[in-house]
């Protein structure tokens, strides 16, 4: 992508906004531009398990309808769960909806994870 979308730019100026954070299994590369062509994602662990990091990484998570909700003054988010099959989670789609500290809640999910994610709004790999 050249320059910069509307939500990464009000990002940058501090004005609210909605974006999307896509957890999945990637390499150990630089930028998106350095994953291997037949490169495929693996599963990045069981439902179960990745709620319980998640927890860690945000005790208020809260369960509802199959998603996970971190929402208090400073932190917006939802999280949704894409399944491989009934147990195991192709990748998480985290859903920002604005707040002062969701970027940097964000960036302690994954760490949390320990998994790689992608901006989907600037398409480059997320720095928390």
């Amino acid at each position: 992508m050249h320059g910069k979308t509307g939500s990464a730019n009000d990002r940058e100026l501090g004005r609210p906004m909605s974006w999307e954070i896509l957890v999945q299994d990637l390499p150990n590369v630089a930028t998106l531009e350095d994953v291997p062509n037949d490169f495929r994602p693996g599963p990045i662990g069981t439902r179960a398990e990745l709620i319980a990091r998640i927890k860690e990484a945000s005790p208020t998570a809260e369960e509802q309808d199959g998603w996970l909700f971190v929402q208090n003054a400073d932190v917006d988010l939802s999280i949704q769960f894409h399944m491989e099959d009934p147990q195991l989670v192709r990748y998480l789609m985290i859903h920002v909806h604005g707040s002062t500290n969701s970027k940097a809640q964000v960036a302690g999910i994954i760490e949390k994870l320990g998994l790689r994610a992608v901006d989907v709004d600037t398409g480059e790999l997320f720095k928390g």
